[in-house]
């Protein structure tokens, strides 16, 4: 009883979630600057509604019903102002919101005891998590890169691998100050003898190209591990949810 309790609290708040997406959906599409991003914000709309017909009878078969949509002053004005920020600031915002969304869904499928109910809103939670790329992807910039960065802020897992320019700038600067350091010394305490002066930089320098070539070696090796543990989890995700992926 109390597990249909919380499903019939779970599915009611997110059909008036569905409800008033669809809402902001419709209302950006009419401000919407071209026919492309109108028919996408109008899908997207469509789609809620989907979601929220799915969740109606459902709840008809547990004994409830959708509650009545009302919205306070407080709410109908914040999508207001979230409109007039214009479509790409809306966007980003939405985008938060549809991960909100996304992560509620999880919630109410761990605490779903009957399979189909458990497919169905997982069915959703993909949509939802879709819904959020493809908004992502509308906000941002058509650059390549700049969909990439997206993506990868996205997935927060991902790790970022520094610039080789900066490393190699470093390892040389530290290299000639270790060697300049060793002979500087040399030469100060043998009264700068030519013959200990050259030695001792001829081992400085060789003792700094072994230090820097290690170092450089464990740092690829440390990395590539780090490249094929990040293959390792897209791997899996492809096998967990394929559509998400795809």
């Amino acid at each position: 009883m109390d597990d249909n309790a919380k499903l019939i609290a779970g599915l009611q708040a997110a059909w008036k979630r569905e409800i008033a997406g669809a809402k902001t959906y419709r209302e950006l599409a009419r401000r919407a600057h071209s026919t492309e991003q109108r028919d996408i914000l109008d899908r997207l709309a469509d789609a809620e509604e989907r979601h929220a017909e799915r969740w109606a009878p459902r709840l008809k078969e547990l004994g409830s019903a959708p509650p009545e949509f009302r919205e306070s002053f407080v709410e109908r004005a914040q999508r207001w102002v979230l409109v007039q920020t214009g479509t790409e600031t809306a966007l980003r915002n939405i985008e938060a919101t549809e991960d909100s969304d996304s992560a509620a869904y999880a919630a109410l499928a761990e605490s779903a005891t009957d399979e189909k109910d458990r497919a169905a809103v997982h069915a959703t939670e993909t949509e939802e998590r879709a819904h959020g790329r493809l908004i992502g992807e509308m906000s941002q910039p058509a650059a390549p890169q700049a969909r990439l960065d997206s993506m990868m802020k996205t997935e927060k897992w991902h790790v970022r691998g520094g610039g080789w320019i900066g490393q190699a700038i470093y390892g040389m600067n530290d290299g000639l100050g270790a060697a300049f350091g060793v002979v500087s010394g040399v030469a100060g305490a043998t009264g700068e003898n030519a013959g200990f002066v050259l030695i001792s930089g001829i081992a400085a320098a060789i003792a700094s190209a072994l230090s820097m070539g290690s170092g450089a070696y464990l740092a690829t090796k440390s990395e590539r591990e780090v490249y094929e543990a990040e293959l390792g989890r897209e791997r899996r995700e492809i096998e967990m949810n394929p559509e998400q992926e795809r």
